[in-house]
């Protein structure tokens, strides 16, 4: 166990480097805040398409993986349920009630969730995250999300819901690999998609750095609050409950409750943009339960290891 905590510890202590370089690389000038914009642009086009690719193409696909998106749509409904509720309670303008519902529903299920798949459990493995991502996360994303973000937003601006999904890079990477499953392919193709998937994380860690503004947590404590214990403590605990329910591996149930306790996602300041929601808040909350799920992550990775054996 002493090992295993080690390793752990050792996992979050190199991504937060990783994040501190991009960090401090802003704050001295090395680099730019609009340099993002590129980073987010080579990740999502490029880089995570082949990093999925890479893994559903080198892994075995069975029905029992459909167990983890059924989990995870269950995780992010009762999420969004409560947020509802509290949101209700809390008395919040309308911009900010639906930006609070997105930020404690959905998590960062792949910017953040598959750099520690990758670490923990590793590339076998991948495809578990992969499937809780796009099956849980993103379809939710696009569809509940887009629609709460346009009944509250006051924006103008729409997004395609339909085309949004049917375009969206990481599918793609997803449903290439399925279609080549089982035909080999030459090693100086596996060998470039291997090279462009091995960039990723520390790509997503520069862009994380890069993101990370801490202003306006100050005056935002009760949503970061609501927020925080929504995603950070209820979801895991929601999905904890679900996988033991669901008799899910060891590996299963571990990816799964990792992938729940992911702190509130990066998209989703893309979307307020797009739909006019509280613009100030969500970056707060998205800093806030990042900085806190560094702490919180390994604390749920520990409690299932006791629980389990």
């Amino acid at each position: 166990m002493g090992s295993w905590i080690s390793e752990l510890i050792s996992v979050i202590l190199s991504i937060l480097i990783l994040i501190s370089i991009g960090f401090f690389g802003k704050r001295t000038g090395l680099l730019k805040k609009e340099d993002n914009a590129v980073l987010n642009n080579i990740i999502i086009y490029l880089t995570m398409p082949a990093l999925i690719f890479r893994a559903v193409f080198e892994s075995d696909i069975s029905l029992s993986l459909l167990k983890i998106p059924l989990l995870a749509l269950i995780v992010v409904t009762l999420s969004m349920g409560v947020a509802f509720v509290a949101g209700r309670f809390a008395r919040l303008s309308r911009p900010t009630f639906g930006a609070l519902i997105i930020a404690a529903s959905l998590g960062n299920t792949g910017y953040l969730g598959f750099p520690l798949t990758l670490q923990i459990f590793g590339i076998e493995n991948l495809v578990r995250a992969v499937f809780y991502d796009l099956f849980g996360t993103a379809i939710f994303m696009f569809t509940v999300g887009l629609f709460i973000a346009d009944k509250y937003g006051e924006g103008r601006d729409r997004i395609n819901k339909v085309k949004e999904i049917l375009t969206f890079p990481p599918l793609l990477g997803l449903v290439a690999a399925l279609a080549l499953k089982g035909f080999g392919l030459p090693e100086f193709m596996t060998d470039a998609i291997g090279f462009l998937a091995g960039a990723t994380v520390p790509l997503i860690m520069l862009s994380i750095g890069l993101s990370l503004e801490v202003a306006d947590m100050g005056r935002y404590k009760l949503e970061i609050g609501i927020t925080g214990l929504i995603k950070l403590a209820l979801a895991p605990l929601i999905a904890l409950f679900g996988a033991s329910a669901f008799s899910m591996t060891q590996v299963d149930m571990g990816i799964t409750i990792l992938e729940a306790s992911m702190p509130t996602a990066m998209f989703s300041m893309i979307i307020g943009l797009k739909y006019g929601l509280d613009t100030d808040f969500l970056p707060a909350a998205i800093v806030a339960t990042t900085m806190i799920s560094l702490v919180t992550i390994p604390i749920w990775q520990y409690a299932l290891r006791l629980l389990i054996g």
